[in-house]
């Protein structure tokens, strides 16, 4: 028999995305399931008469930098083309690259399974998310790590026996028939899982509910040991198709999920990494790092309309989309101890002479902020100090300076803190 259950701790909780492994390294989750209510009055009438709702969820979780960012990203990206995620069930790895146009496409679904005193029996589901911002730090005299947010639909808890689910994206058969890939259908079946619910988009056919009435279309069941059929979802059937996946519980439920870990890396600390800024073109190497460096701080913001229409449905949301707002505007700031002007002129494409004739004044040896531009930050984390593939690798590409500040104090030495801001990216794994 289980112990008593004071409180739920951090040993009793794991993040998943879809149908994939737990994510390791995981330090905190945050969700904020909100009602966007709106309250109705009336002349003569002290209380409220009525209210609407425009149920949401925005959330984060933060990770301890392992070089597996790409993983996670992959984990994420959806194509509307294959009705696949990037990320390969069986191959899995950490081998993934994307630039700023692949953050569009982000939409996936958060598990957070739990076992309070540890016996597993709850999971709450937040479906249909998508990634609005990404946050890299790294520092000199911690762990590097990285925050990531979204938003997505009202937040559902799902308990015993109800409470293994995974979700599963189907590929189209017809317009009313959808099937588990061939990647998940050996032990995701008829045979092992029930119906909670289809959705299409954001729009959801339900299982076969009993109980208190289910608000919203019934109607989807298992036709084949694969197969799907909700005879009024009306599936795209060409490309680009809908995305539809399936909301599954486990007909008899397992074990606790256990981590899977996309690098040997646990951690990444600030003599596992290096920072580059150079000018656009250099190649980053060994001889052209930035050194002195304290701390980098990189903020990737994904900017989402949230696209709505006039829709009579019972998830009380008029949101079908959150597009993504182009160009990204991405920042980053560099603090580093003062050491002398070269780091400035090597930025500037520029080479000191200190014997350099007092007249005419050779422009080497002077520096200004208007020839800061066409600048790339890159910050790379490695396994260890001696290796030479990084685990993972991120860039800022074609970047301006747009601050610049000096701190000197009595007692202690002094900084500089550059900032910086660009629209290009590239975020590159490996699997190591």
């Amino acid at each position: 028999m289980a112990s008593k259950v004071f409180q739920v701790q951090a040993k009793d909780s794991v993040v998943k995305l879809g149908p994939f492994d737990t994510i390791n390294a995981v330090q905190d989750l945050n969700l904020e399931p909100r009602f966007n209510e709106e309250y109705y009055s009336e002349l003569g009438n002290a209380n409220y008469t009525s209210q609407s709702r425009q149920p949401e969820t925005a959330g984060s979780f933060s990770i301890s930098a392992t070089g597996a960012i790409a993983s996670i990203l992959a984990r994420m990206k959806y194509d509307y083309n294959t009705q696949t995620y990037l990320f390969d069930p069986v191959v899995k790895g950490n081998t993934f690259s994307f630039t700023e146009t692949d953050l569009e496409f982000l939409v996936f679904d958060l598990i957070n399974s739990k076992q309070p005193g540890q016996t597993f029996q709850q999971a709450a589901l937040v479906q249909g998310a998508q990634l609005t911002g990404i946050t890299v730090r790294v520092d000199s005299t911690g762990s590097a790590s990285e925050t990531l947010t979204f938003e997505g639909t009202i937040q559902e808890e799902f308990y015993k026996p109800y409470h293994d689910i995974i979700a599963v994206p189907l590929t189209t058969v017809s317009s009313g028939v959808a099937a588990i890939p061939a990647a998940f259908s050996t032990t995701v079946n008829s045979g092992t899982y029930g119906i909670l619910y289809v959705a299409k988009d954001n729009t959801r056919f339900f299982g076969n509910y009993s109980g208190p009435a289910i608000p919203g279309p019934l109607g989807a069941t298992f036709t084949s040991n694969v197969n799907i059929t909700v005879p009024t979802a009306l599936f795209q059937t060409s490309a680009p198709f809908d995305r539809v996946v399936a909301y599954l519980y486990k007909l008899v439920p397992g074990t606790f999920p256990t981590i899977y870990y996309p690098t040997t890396a646990r951690f990444v600390r600030g003599d596992r990494a290096d920072v580059w800024i150079i000018s656009s073109g250099i190649s980053a190497s060994d001889g052209n790092r930035t050194l002195r460096v304290q701390s980098v701080d990189i903020n990737i913001p994904i900017r989402r309309m949230k696209l709505t229409e006039i829709r009579r449905n019972n998830d009380l949301n008029t949101i079908y989309y959150r597009a993504t707002d182009y160009p990204i505007q991405i920042t980053a700031t560099a603090t580093l101890n003062e050491v002398d002007l070269q780091q400035w002129a090597t930025l500037q494409l520029k080479t000191l002479n200190q014997s350099a004739p007092t007249t005419p004044i050779d422009s080497n040896n002077v520096q200004d902020l208007v020839d800061f531009t066409a600048l790339r930050m890159v910050v790379r984390y490695y396994l260890a100090g001696n290796d030479v593939t990084p685990l993972c690798e991120i860039n800022v590409n074609n970047c301006f300076v747009t601050g610049w500040g000096e701190r000197q104090r009595i007692g202690t030495h002094a900084e500089r803190t550059l900032s910086l801001t660009g629209s290009q990216l590239n975020i590159i794994g490996n699997t190591i």
